[in-house]
């Protein structure tokens, strides 16, 4: 089956873009007073809690810093945060990186990406696709599949990729030992070969095009597994629910939410360092974990993306998308804590104010 023509579906996409663009003034740009890891830490997480503004201020803080880094963020988000729930706003996110020339009748590369943040932001969103991925890569009970794909070879892993009476999740570690994303060092790491197939095996041509499009962008491998996940919803019962994620309350520091400094940028690691450090309590439970004293940074910041940074309003659930999740999100640090993790989780939680705290202390006291 010929995949679906990638000048004709971004085209077409364009003009609902265009109409969005045409009714929404463009924001003014006031970028978020941080570096641009925090700013790319806010873009996100603010996206997920349906903030416009913040999210388009985060947005102005990368836009004066580095602009062509950008569209390569806007992808992997739409990807990991909107997912399936509007797999349109990833197509026109593409089809605007990849006409410069309709940017500029547009109103120029700001107008267009605010615009995109806004709509990104106001969406339903679906995490599933990146749910897959952790559950694929990090679920301990997953570990013989995965050395069966890693042994493998490359045709019985495309069959395996297109077999629906196949578990979603060993399909999808069928599409990592054959695109790349599975372990260092696999025998097989085609990504095109995944799309081919994908489009060749199936009705989701759009799809498969549009993700094929977003890998170019990001080599992320969850761009390979969003068409799994699309066939998978397209398959479910009823139309899902959209709800809010519990969400705890947002601390400003200098003008930035607490959340934006998590493990991934280096003032947030800072931070949970400094902050393991006062807290006798967490210390006492992590050791009891058995994990290394330098592992217990990573596994604090995991804690942290479970109870503020992944959370997420109006996340489209449904049957599988659950599954995928369950017990907690599949963080590489969260799979081995075992049965320690529901008394670290609490005790995270109880220790917000304190954790806020130490997040204002440390920010003020830090030089530059």
């Amino acid at each position: 089956m010929m995949m679906f023509p990638d000048a004709a579906l971004f085209d077409y996409v364009l003009l609902d873009l265009a109409d969005a663009l045409g009714g929404n003034a463009t924001p003014p740009t006031d970028p978020l007073p941080c570096d641009r890891w925090i700013a790319r830490s806010a873009l996100q997480k603010a996206i997920r809690r349906g903030k416009v503004t913040l999210a388009q201020r985060a947005l102005a803080n990368l836009f004066e810093h580095d602009p062509r880094t950008i569209w390569r963020h806007l992808v992997i988000i739409a990807v990991e945060d909107v997912g399936v729930a509007n797999v349109d706003l990833l197509a026109q996110i593409i089809a605007a990186r990849r006409d410069r020339s309709w940017r500029i009748n547009m109103g120029g590369d700001w107008s267009v990406m605010a615009e995109l943040v806004r709509q990104m932001a106001e969406s339903n969103h679906c995490q599933a696709a990146c749910d897959l991925l952790l559950r694929a890569s990090n679920d301990p009970a997953l570990e013989h599949v995965r050395e069966w794909a890693l042994d493998a070879s490359m045709s019985t892993l495309t069959i395996a990729m297109v077999d629906t009476c196949l578990p979603l999740v060993d399909r999808a570690i069928a599409v990592l030992a054959v695109g790349g994303g599975l372990a260092d060092g696999q025998p097989h790491s085609d990504p095109a070969a995944v799309f081919e197939i994908m489009a060749e095996a199936g009705s989701l041509s759009h799809v498969v095009a549009t993700c094929h499009q977003a890998w170019r962008v990001s080599r992320n491998p969850m761009t390979m597994l969003l068409p799994l996940v699309w066939q998978e919803r397209s398959q479910s019962d009823g139309p899902g629910i959209a709800f809010d994620d519990p969400m705890p309350a947002a601390q400003l520091i200098e003008g930035v939410p607490g959340y934006a400094f998590d493990q991934f940028t280096r003032m947030g690691n800072q931070i949970s360092r400094a902050y393991i450090a006062e807290d006798q309590e967490l210390q006492r439970l992590l050791k009891q974990t058995g994990l290394a004293k330098s592992a217990w940074p990573r596994t604090f910041g995991d804690i942290l993306f479970l109870i503020e940074g992944g959370a997420t309003v109006r996340r489209m659930t449904w049957d599988q998308a659950e599954l995928l999740r369950q017990p907690n999100r599949w963080l590489p640090a969260i799979t081995i804590l075992g049965p320690h993790l529901p008394a670290i989780l609490r005790h995270c939680r109880d220790q917000g104010s304190q954790i806020a705290k130490v997040r204002r202390r440390y920010i003020s006291t830090c030089p530059g």
